[in-house]
């Protein structure tokens, strides 16, 4: 008697126990709610004091950009919006938004710090984080 139909039969059911992903998807008519969000938080971002210039160091801007760091890098500015009272009551409210359509694979590396208290700081790395959320939700969006 042979095993491979039993081998068979189980590597089916090792298949359905695969890791689903993560991060919730979305219609596409919902895209646009989100980008509306990225929007009323960079003009929230975009008053005076005008965003600095100056680039973000290197390692920063790979912390932002490394996709496994999306939701831990959303809940650092969560955390860090919480000290700008109003604006950031404001930027708050919307981010929080985000939480559900992004996954929450294991880290490979520490989240974005963010200065406590220092609004140039949380303007700047917010901005580029802006940015790169926007292209993985049209990423998402087509995928």
């Amino acid at each position: 008697m042979s095993n491979l139909p039993i081998m068979y039969l189980l590597l089916l059911l090792l298949g359905f126990q695969a890791p689903q992903a993560q991060g919730r998807p979305f219609p596409t008519y919902q895209l646009n709610q989100y980008l509306a969000k990225i929007d009323e938080i960079m003009q929230i971002l975009n008053k005076l004091p005008l965003p600095s210039q100056d680039p973000l160091d290197p390692n920063e801007t790979e912390t932002l950009r490394e996709n496994t760091l999306l939701r831990p890098n959303l809940d650092a500015f969560l955390k860090a919006a919480e000290n700008f009272h109003e604006d950031g009551l404001l930027i708050w409210k919307n981010l929080k938004e985000f939480l559900p359509l992004l996954p929450t694979p294991t880290p490979r590396g520490n989240p974005i710090h963010i200065e406590e208290d220092n609004w140039v700081d949380f303007q700047r790395k917010l901005t580029k984080y802006l940015e790169i959320l926007d292209n993985f939700l049209n990423f998402k969006e087509k995928h």
